[in-house]
């Protein structure tokens, strides 16, 4: 059995992208493993007969059983990578996919492609990913079962100039990389002064350019002392920094000096526990530390980015997660993924919150709310000690127990799977069933049903499982001809916070403004019958909005599709502080989500604005509407709500398939329906986002009633 690894070329030679490719396969090739040489070119301008070629030229020394390592991406797309994979694999070859960049996690423009990308990923037999981050966020977005996984951890960098001397205490900060896009080099304000090393302009205060630097020059420049800095230009490249390695890690402590990263980073665990240099939350943070550090500090981290460096200059991440990844795809017996135990953070994870409640047909629901990172739960009866159950998505948080008495207890724990088996991460108390007293409602959540009865149980067990106890839950059957009031009139009889009422068949918004009209609490908030809340919801967005004096929380959103979990509402905003409707409005005008159900409203701003009827697209309609009429709102990133689209929906589908004409009409109708009741004094506001509106609706460019609509928006 021979091992190939691909190294790509053709790109300049200032790149990381390039360096990091070249390096790891020199890493390799210390190892006895072979080079693959891939060019980089205009890739899809290719015909297919040319690219085949292309191929049999460079898999030509590849035999049956032979293992390629794919440094990916390419560069030269996914049509070119995912035709390479299958081109070996039709040569029997066996494939690993050593992940440097996901390119559809680098900018919103590419995140369309993340589906294609999980589905190239799905053809190797192992995935070598920067992460424990990684790992999970490909688990969550479609990666198939029984993968196995390598943790990377960290980025080796081995150009060794000679002799590297030790650095010396100064109060500097080194960014080694390309300011371009990057709003910070050019914004310096601080007394602590920033090298850059790079050949772009930068202009701020106390900035010295540098200019670029061979890695052999760099690593002496920056073994001078002073911090490596690791910093993001804007959001999404934040996100990008908590689940991928940069490269300038590996400079730095190749040189030998600590550094400055964001609390976020997906490395934050290593360099914290090994003291390697400052996690902080912003730059200013940063540089203040900075200036108030003694040169006895500073020694200490020295010391140990000193210790630390050998790892890096010598390649041994490298070498560690491609022999175990070698391992991994011809052993059994390695069905798991590696990673060291600096990964696992156990004093972090903890169970906040566990609880057990009586379920329809007799069973019991066990809900909890878990911090950290795991891979999944085991569920124990706490009496017995016998095994109840087993959960292998971290996301999920609800488990339906069959057949045991009221009187039973159970834990949960959280595991990951190791090379060794499971490893038990945090164990929660044992939960048992309590009884509910009447209490006083101060948040009133309402939930629509109809012909539910089928999935209701498991949205009304989420429900009862709020960790905030002084909530009622109203449930209004909207006319429902199967078993659903059965399974309703179960739950009042036996929760006392549990309120039903009926009423003829009038529509989801109808069914509300009646649940409106009942609800007793202070605070209002919206859930549909077929979703599912997380265990701490309501009691997160009520600690934001009384704190923050807001009128509207709100909080992210999953949309649940089978087993997996995928982002459906966020926003870039700054979680539990207060901000104005205007400025809200800028967020949600870049990412419309017009949903009510992930929001808790002071009740008089619902009672005075009741859902819309007679429309069709009512959500899409009221949300706006509603939010106009507010001051103040306040945000929490957590996706406390859980949009279940598992079942699919007929109506939703009929929609689709129905004339572009009603179609139009009821876009119009919603579009005005918030333009004419909304309110008056953000009537500008209103229109710039019903253009928004308009130009997202399907057919908005070709079918002629949309500029006339265009048109009437702008006349108002």
């Amino acid at each position: 059995m021979n091992v190939y690894i691909t190294k790509l070329n053709g790109m300049s030679f200032t790149s990381t992208e390039q360096y990091a490719q070249h390096m790891a396969a020199d890493i390799a090739h210390s190892l006895g493993i072979r080079e693959m040489g891939i060019y980089r070119y205009y890739a899809e301008a290719e015909s297919t007969e040319n690219r085949t070629r292309r191929f049999d030229g460079i898999i030509a020394g590849i035999n049956v059983g032979d293992i390629v390592i794919c440094q990916f991406p390419t560069w030269n797309g996914l049509s070119f990578e995912r035709a390479l994979v299958r081109h070996i694999k039709a040569y029997h070859g066996r494939i690993i996919i050593f992940i440097h960049d996901v390119e559809a996690l680098m900018s919103d423009t590419h995140h369309k492609d993340l589906q294609d990308t999980v589905e190239l990923y799905n053809e190797a037999e192992v995935l070598i990913v920067p992460s424990l981050g990684m790992r999970m966020f490909l688990t969550e977005h479609g990666i198939r079962t029984g993968m196995k996984f390598v943790i990377q951890e960290m980025w080796d960098y081995t150009a060794l100039p000679g002799t590297l001397g030790s650095g010396t205490w100064n109060r500097e900060i080194h960014f080694a990389g390309n300011p371009d896009g990057i709003h910070f080099p050019n914004a310096w304000e601080w007394e602590v002064p920033l090298k850059v090393y790079s050949d772009s302009e930068c202009h701020g205060t106390h900035v010295r350019k540098m200019g670029w630097l061979a890695p052999e020059r760099l690593l002496m420049e920056l073994a001078k002392g002073g911090f490596g800095l690791v910093w993001y230009g804007n959001e999404e490249w934040r996100r990008y920094l908590s689940v991928n390695n940069s490269l300038k890690l590996g400079v730095y402590f190749a040189a030998g000096i600590p550094v400055i990263v964001p609390r976020g980073i997906s490395s934050r665990s290593i360099i914290e526990e090994n003291h390697l240099g400052i996690a902080a939350d912003t730059l200013e943070e940063a540089a203040e530390a900075i200036k108030k550090m003694t040169e006895t500090d500073y020694q200490v981290y020295s010391a140990a980015a000193a210790q630390f460096a050998p790892l890096v200059r010598e390649g041994f991440f490298t070498k560690k997660c491609l022999l175990d990844a070698i391992h991994m795809s011809v052993r059994n017996d390695m069905y798991t993924y590696s990673e060291s135990n600096e990964t696992y953070r156990m004093s972090e994870c903890t169970f906040a919150y566990v609880c057990l409640k009586e379920s329809y047909k007799n069973n019991l629901a066990l809900s909890w709310a878990f911090q950290g990172e795991a891979e999944g739960f085991l569920i124990y009866d706490a009496d017995s000690g016998k095994a109840a159950g087993e959960i292998s998505n971290v996301l999920e948080h609800y488990f339906l127990l069959e057949d045991y008495p009221k009187t039973a207890r159970f834990i949960v724990k959280a595991y990951v799977r190791t090379l060794k088996g499971k490893m038990i991460l945090a164990e929660s108390g044992a939960a048992s069933v309590s009884e509910m007293l009447p209490i006083k409602p101060v948040v009133s959540l309402i939930m629509p049903a109809y012909n539910a009865e089928k999935y209701i149980a498991r949205s009304i067990d989420t429900a009862l499982a709020q960790s905030f106890p002084d909530m009622e839950l109203i449930i209004v059957n909207d006319g429902s001809t199967d078993e659903t009031q059965a399974v309703l009139d179960w739950y009042r009889e036996r929760y006392p916070q549990v309120k039903t009422f009926y009423k003829e068949n009038g529509g989801q918004a109808a069914a509300r403004n009646m649940g409106i009209e009942k609800a007793e609490g202070n605070y209002i908030a919206f859930m549909d019958n077929d979703d599912t809340l997380r265990p701490d919801m309501i009691e997160r967005l009520y600690a934001t909005i009384v704190k923050n004096d807001c009128d509207i929380a709100m909080t992210s959103v999953y949309m649940l599709t089978g087993e997996r979990y995928e982002d459906m509402t966020s926003y870039p905003m700054i979680e539990d502080t207060a901000v104005s409707i205007e400025v809200f409005f800028e967020y949600y005008m870049r990412n419309l989500s017009p949903v009510l159900w992930n929001k808790l409203y002071r009740a008089s701003l619902v009672k005075e604005h009741p859902c819309a009827v007679r429309v069709r697209f009512e959500d899409d309609a009221w949300t706006p509407y509603v939010l106009s009429y507010a001051d103040r709102v306040c945000y929490i990133n957590a996706h406390l709500y859980e949009y279940d689209r598992s079942r699919g929906s007929t109506a939703i589908h009929a929609s689709w398939n129905r004339p572009v004409e009603e179609k139009f009409l009821d876009h119009r109708e919603l579009v005005l329906f918030f333009l004419e009741n909304g309110n008056q004094e953000r009537k500008d506001l209103l229109k710039k986002l019903a253009l928004v509106y308009v130009s997202a609706f399907p057919y908005s460019a070709s079918y002629a009633g949309y500029s006339e609509l265009r048109k009437e928006i702008e006349q108002m």
